[in-house]
């Protein structure tokens, strides 16, 4: 009777019902226990992200930097403890402080870096808690994270550019089909990232 390794399972195509299964019969056979709390790297650069984001709410106006502070505070349990609903709740926190400080002065480049930044720390936190449900806190996952994290910036990078671009050709201002870009943008963003 052979036990298949969690990797094994994976690179079949696995659920992460059936990681999780395997990951427990290895740990029955070797006698450790998986750690299934959030992955540390992955919840640094989403708490990271999230502080860019605060920054630069904050730069918009007062409301948008205390919202984005309180998707901080809500990220900060999320992806210490593992509770992917707190993750949502401050990436749509995060994003409503976006949107406060964009309706400020923020200039428009300051509002594309935050909106990136809001992606990005959602991604990673979601990202951290996955892994460490999947494969446990300890799995060497440096190299996966690293290269999730730098997806995600590119994607949102070049979606940033191209609005950024529309904005300069819609002659500087912030029309109303501007905004609605963006958040289509960001629509397409969260969709590429599933």
């Amino acid at each position: 009777m052979s036990t298949t390794t969690a990797d094994e399972t994976a690179a079949a195509g696995g659920s992460d019902d059936a990681d999780a299964a395997s990951a427990d019969a290895e740990n029955e056979r070797t006698g450790r226990e998986v750690d299934r709390r959030p992955t540390p790297l992955s919840a640094v650069v989403a708490l990271a992200a999230a502080s860019v984001v605060a920054i630069a709410a904050s730069v918009g106006s007062t409301a948008g930097g205390a919202l984005a502070a309180l998707g901080i505070v809500a990220l900060a349990p999320g992806v210490l403890s593992g509770y992917p609903k707190l993750v949502d709740g401050a990436g749509l926190a995060l994003l409503g402080g976006v949107a406060l400080g964009g309706s400020g002065d923020a200039p428009p480049l300051w509002i594309l870096v935050a909106t990136v930044a809001a992606v990005v720390a959602w991604d990673a936190g979601q990202n951290a808690v996955s892994l460490g449900n999947q494969l446990g806190r300890d799995a060497d996952t440096a190299r996966a994270e690293v290269a999730h994290s730098a997806a995600t910036v590119a994607i949102g990078t070049t979606t940033a550019g191209l609005a950024y671009v529309v904005f300069l050709f819609a002659g500087g201002s912030r029309p109303l089909s501007g905004v609605i870009f963006l958040l289509v943008a960001v629509g397409i963003l969260l969709q590429a990232l599933r």
